[in-house]
C-alpha cells in the first residue's frame, strides 16, 4: 500500500506539472500538486514509524538498476519537504497571476516536478537513482531561476548556478565511482557495512569529495557566491523552496553519507565542517548586513542559518570519533532541528517579501517603511519570522541554537584542549551571530514595517490576498508553537539521530526532554522552558499593570501634535535608513568589509559654486575579488589558448582524431 501510495503521489505531481503547462490560468495544477504532496506526507508519516521495505525500479541492466527507499531520516526530509511545497504551492497560485501566460505556464509546470525531484533524492537507497533525481532537481531550478529570463541579471545569475551546481554533481559523481568500485556495489546500504574495511585514504579522499559537493549546493562558505545571486531571481515562492528546503536536501546527502554510511570518521574530519560551519555563520550574516535588498539579505542568512547547521554536524561528527555517543546524538538532534526551523522561518520570509513586493513597495529596504500598518497580516508573520531567525525566545529559532550551544559546552569539556579549542570557537562565533542576526532583522523590521513610507510606491502598498498571507501566517504558527512546546519535536529528533548513527547509544537518549514544555539534555544538566519563559513576562508585566493602577495612577490624556525632530518638521527623509543603521558595523568590521566610497563634485563656472555633489559607496565583493575573480580570469585566458585548436580545417580534426586512437591503443597494450 505504501508503494502504491508513493507511486500514486509521485504521479500526481507529474500530472500536476502538466496541468500547469497546458492550463496555467485554471487551478487545477495547484489542486492536484496539493493533493499529491498530501499524499507523500502521509507516506512519511508512515517511514517515521519505521522503515518502508525498499522498492526497486528496474530501467535496464543492472548498471540502471533504480532503489528507492524510506528510512526514518529520509522520511523527516519527505515530511518536511511536503509541508514547505503544499505552503509554497499554495502561494504561487495566486504569486504568478501578475506574470504572462507563458510565464504562468513556466512556474507551474516546474514546480511540481521541483517538488517531485527533492521527494526523489531523499527516497533514493543507490547511487543512480540519487544521481538522477539530483541532476533533475538541479536543472528544475535553475529553469525556475530563469523564469525572468530576458534580463541580464537573472541570465548571468542563472549561469553562476548552473556552473556551481554542476561542479557540485561532478564531486559526487567521482565520489559515488569511488565507493562503489571499492565496494563492488551502488546500493548505500552496501557502501554502510563495507565502510569500516576500506582504506582509510579512499574513506577520507570519498569524504572531502562529497563535502565539496553538497558543500556547493547547501552554499557553505567559500562555494555560496551563486545563492546571493540566484535566490532574489527567483519568483519569491521558489526562493522559499530553494533556500527552505533545498539547501536541507544537500545537509542531508551530508548527513547520510558522512555519518550514516562512511562514519564513524577521524576527528579531523568533524573539525573540517565545524569550521566551515562557523565561517559560514558569521561571514553570512555580516554579508547580510550590509545587504538592503530584501531577498539577497535573506539569501545571506540563508548562508548563516546553514552554517549553524554545519556547526551541529561537526560536532555529531567529532562525537562519533570521540565514541561520544551521547554527544553526537544531541548534536545531530540540534542540526536536524534548526533544518526544520529554518526551513519554517525562511520560507515565511521569502513569501513575505514577495508579498511586499507584489504589492508595489519594492525591495529596497530605503524605499519601505510603515508597512505594519497597510499590510498588517504581512508584518504580524514578517515579525514573527524575522524573532524567529534571530533565534529570540519563545521561538523555535531559541531552541535549535540553545541544543547547539549546550553541544559545543559539551565538547568544550570532553578534556583535550583541541576539543575545548573548538567547542568554545563555536560558542563566540554562535553567539556572535545571533547578536548581529537580531541586529540585522532589527533593520528589517524597523525599516519596511515601522516610521513612515519612504516612497510613494511603499505608500501604496496594500495587503496581499488571503492566498498569500495564509501561508506565511501559518509557518510563523508553527514557529510560535515548536518555540513554546520545543518537547514535541527535540525528543523524537534526539531519538531519530541516535537511530541513524552507526554507532551504540545509551538508552538514556529517549530522555532528552521530560515533557512537550521543558526541554533537557541526554546527559542531565541544563534545561529550559521557553513556556515558564513566556509565563514568568507575563505575570510580571501583569503585576506592573496591576501595580500602576492600584496605586491611583492615572493615564494623563493624549495631546496630538505634529511630529518634529529637533525643533522641526519630521519628515520622511528624517528617519533613520537602513544604509545609515547599517553603516556603524561597516566602520566596525570594515577589515572584512573593505569599504569603498566615492564623491564627485560637478561646478559650472567657479569651483566654489557647485551644481551637482555625486557620493557613492560600498563593500568589496571579497570572495567574488579574490577567490572566484582570478579563477574565472584564467579559466578565460586558458579557453582562449585552447580556441586556437578548433581552426575548422577538416584535416586537422581527422589529425586529432588519428593522435588520440594511436594513444589508446598504446595505453591498451
Amino acid at each position: 500500500m505504501t508503494a502504491f501510495s508513493l507511486a500514486a503521489s509521485l504521479l500526481g505531481l507529474a500530472v500536476a506539472g502538466l496541468a500547469g503547462a497546458l492550463w496555467p490560468q485554471s487551478k487545477l495544477s495547484t489542486v492536484l500538486a496539493v493533493a499529491a504532496s498530501t499524499g507523500l506526507a502521509g507516506v512519511a508519516v508512515l517511514g517515521l514509524r519505521g522503515a518502508v521495505p525498499p522498492v526497486t525500479v528496474q530501467l535496464g541492466p543492472p548498471p540502471f538498476l533504480l532503489r528507492l527507499g524510506l528510512t526514518p531520516l529520509a522520511a523527516l526530509m519527505l515530511l518536511l519537504i511536503q509541508v514547505i511545497g503544499i505552503a509554497a504551492l499554495v502561494y504561487g497560485d495566486a504569486y504568478v497571476r501578475h506574470l504572462s501566460r507563458p510565464k504562468q505556464a513556466w512556474v507551474l509546470s516546474l514546480t511540481p516536478l521541483f517538488l517531485a525531484a527533492m521527494a526523489l533524492v531523499v527516497l533514493a537507497a543507490n547511487a543512480p537513482a540519487f544521481l538522477i533525481a539530483w541532476e533533475i532537481m538541479s536543472l528544475a531550478s535553475f529553469a525556475l531561476v530563469l523564469t525572468d529570463g530576458e534580463r541580464r541579471e537573472v541570465t548571468r545569475a542563472g549561469f553562476v548556478y548552473l556552473v556551481m551546481t554542476h561542479a557540485g554533481t561532478a564531486c559526487l559523481v567521482a565520489a559515488f565511482l569511488i565507493l562503489a568500485n571499492a565496494t563492488g556495489t551502488m546500493a548505500f546500504a552496501g557502501w554502510a557495512r563495507a565502510a569500516s574495511v576500506l582504506p582509510a585514504g579512499l574513506r577520507s579522499g570519498a569524504f572531502l569529495l562529497l563535502l565539496l559537493g553538497f558543500g556547493s549546493k547547501a552554499a557553505l562558505v567559500p562555494l555560496h557566491v551563486w545563492l546571493p545571486r540566484a535566490h532574489p531571481v527567483a519568483p519569491s515562492h521558489v526562493s522559499g523552496l530553494m533556500s527552505g528546503v533545498m539547501l536541507k536536501i544537500a545537509t542531508y546527502g551530508l548527513v547520510l553519507t558522512t555519518l550514516t554510511i562512511l562514519g564513524p570518521g577521524p576527528l579531523w574530519w568533524g573539525a573540517v565542517v565545524l569550521g566551515l560551519g562557523v565561517v559560514s555563520a558569521v561571514l553570512g550574516v555580516l554579508q547580510a548586513l550590509m545587504e538592503h535588498d530584501l531577498k539577497r539579505l535573506l539569501a545571506h542568512h540563508s548562508v548563516e542559518n546553514i552554517g549553524i547547521i554545519a556547526i551541529g554536524l561537526g560536532v555529531a561528527i567529532i562525537g562519533q570519533s570521540l565514541h561520544m555517543p551521547l554527544l553526537a546524538a544531541a548534536a545531530l538532534g540540534a542540526a536536524l532541528f534548526h533544518t526544520i526551523n529554518h526551513a519554517l522561518f525562511k520560507t515565511a520570509l521569502f513569501l513575505n517579501a514577495g508579498a511586499i513586493q507584489q504589492a508595489g513597495a519594492g525591495r529596497n529596504l530605503d524605499d519601505l517603511g510603515g508597512l505594519l500598518g497597510r499590510m498588517p497580516l504581512t508584518g504580524i508573520s514578517l515579525l514573527v519570522a524575522a524573532a524567529a531567525i534571530a533565534g529570540l525566545p519563545p521561538l523555535n529559532g531559541f531552541v535549535s541554537e540553545w541544543l547547539t550551544y549546550q553541544s559545543l559546552v559539551r565538547l568544550a569539556g570532553a578534556g583535550a584542549p583541541s576539543l575545548a579549542l573548538a567547542g568554545f570557537a563555536g560558542i563566540l562565533a554562535l553567539a556572535l551571530t545571533g547578536g548581529l542576526a537580531a541586529a540585522c532583522f532589527a533593520k528589517v523590521c524597523g525599516s519596511a514595517l515601522l516610521g513612515r513610507a519612504r516612497s510613494s510606491q511603499s505608500a501604496q502598498a496594500r495587503e496581499a490576498p488571503a492566498a498569500m498571507t495564509a501561508p506565511p501566517l501559518a509557518l510563523a504558527g508553527f514557529c510560535l508553537c515548536l518555540g513554546l512546546l520545543p518537547g514535541i519535536l527535540a525528543q523524537p529528533l534526539v531519538a531519530l539521530a541516535a537511530s541513524s548513527l552507526p554507532i551504540a547509544v545509551a538508552a538514556r537518549t529517549h530522555a532528552a526532554v521530560a515533557s512537550a514544555g521543558l526541554l533537557t539534555l541526554p546527559w542531565g544538566g541544563a534545561e529550559v522552558s521557553p513556556l515558564a519563559l513566556v509565563l514568568a513576562a507575563l505575570a510580571v508585566a501583569a503585576a506592573v499593570t496591576a501595580g500602576v493602577h492600584l496605586g491611583g495612577c492615572r493615564r494623563p490624556q493624549p495631546v496630538v501634535t505634529p511630529a518634529w525632530a529637533c525643533g522641526g518638521q519630521l519628515g520622511i527623509q528624517s528617519q533613520y535608513s537602513a544604509t545609515s543603521y547599517a553603516k556603524s558595523f561597516r566602520l566596525v568590521f570594515g577589515a572584512f568589509y573593505q569599504p569603498v566610497r566615492s564623491l564627485t563634485v560637478e561646478s559650472a563656472v567657479n569651483p566654489a559654486f557647485r551644481t551637482r555633489i555625486t557620493y557613492t559607496g560600498g563593500i568589496t565583493p571579497v570572495f567574488d575579488r579574490y577567490l572566484f575573480g582570478p579563477g574565472l580570469r584564467a579559466l578565460v585566458a586558458f579557453a582562449a589558448r585552447v580556441r586556437s585548436l578548433q581552426s575548422g580545417s577538416l584535416r586537422l580534426y581527422l589529425g586529432y582524431m588519428l593522435a588520440t586512437l594511436v594513444l589508446l591503443l598504446v595505453l591498451a597494450h
